[in-house]
Order: C-alpha cells, then sequence, then structure tokens
C-alpha cells in the first residue's frame, strides 16, 4: 500500500512537505518544554513529544530520499524555516524585524526558483 502511494511523484512531494511541517514544529515542543524546571513532567512531555515527532520526520525522510533525488528532497527543506518563524510569532509572540522578513523573502525566492528549474527539466 506504501508502495502504491509513493509510486507518484506528488504524493512523495506532499509527504515532504508534511514531514517538514512536522520537523518544524520540534523546535516549540522544546520552546515549550524549556519553560518547566529541567527533567520535570512538563519538561519530559515537551521534549519526549519532540523525539516523537523527530522519529515520524526521520521515517518520513527515509521514504522520500529513497525515491527523490537528494538535491530536490532538501530544496523542500528551507519551508522548515518560514514555518519556524510563524511559530515564533504566533505562538510565542516574538518581535518581527525587516531583517527577518527579508531573509524569509529570499529562502521563498530560492525555493522558487529552484523548483521551477526542476519543472523546466
Amino acid at each position: 500500500m506504501l508502495d502504491k502511494f509513493l509510486s507518484k511523484r506528488s504524493n512523495i512531494i506532499l509527504l515532504a512537505i508534511v514531514a517538514v511541517f512536522m520537523e518544524s514544529l520540534t523546535s516549540p515542543c522544546l520552546k515549550l518544554g524549556g519553560r518547566y524546571p529541567f527533567m520535570s513532567a512538563g519538561y519530559i512531555t515537551w521534549f519526549c513529544l519532540a523525539v516523537m515527532i523527530l522519529g515520524f520526520y526521520a521515517v518520513c525522510w527515509q521514504l522520500i530520499l529513497e525515491k527523490l533525488p537528494l538535491t530536490t528532497a532538501y530544496l523542500r527543506r528551507g519551508f522548515s524555516y518560514i514555518l519556524i518563524f510563524v511559530w515564533a510569532t504566533v505562538i510565542f509572540h516574538e518581535a518581527i524585524t525587516w531583517k527577518q522578513i527579508l531573509g524569509i523573502i529570499v529562502i521563498t525566492i530560492g525555493m522558487v526558483i529552484s523548483i521551477s528549474d526542476e519543472r523546466s527539466n
């Protein structure tokens, strides 16, 4: 069943997006865990959640790397930086600077250029 799902390139790309989205959630989990005393129940809960997410990500990423060229797969990881920026502002209400916005724009432009280059080949 999994082989059939992964036989379509669009499904592999979708899995890559889901995996990167999930991986981006580990940073907020670890930051939330850091609000608790070291080795307390809250700390351990958030830390364990981050480890479980990373485990899911590792399995997904291995499946992705079996089907996509390394450069194609890793270009999707730029999306993670954008999501972490979103989590920082939405969840933690961290300040946004114009340099951060410029960095996100540069990352987005790079991903768009590289993805459009993939499609033209």
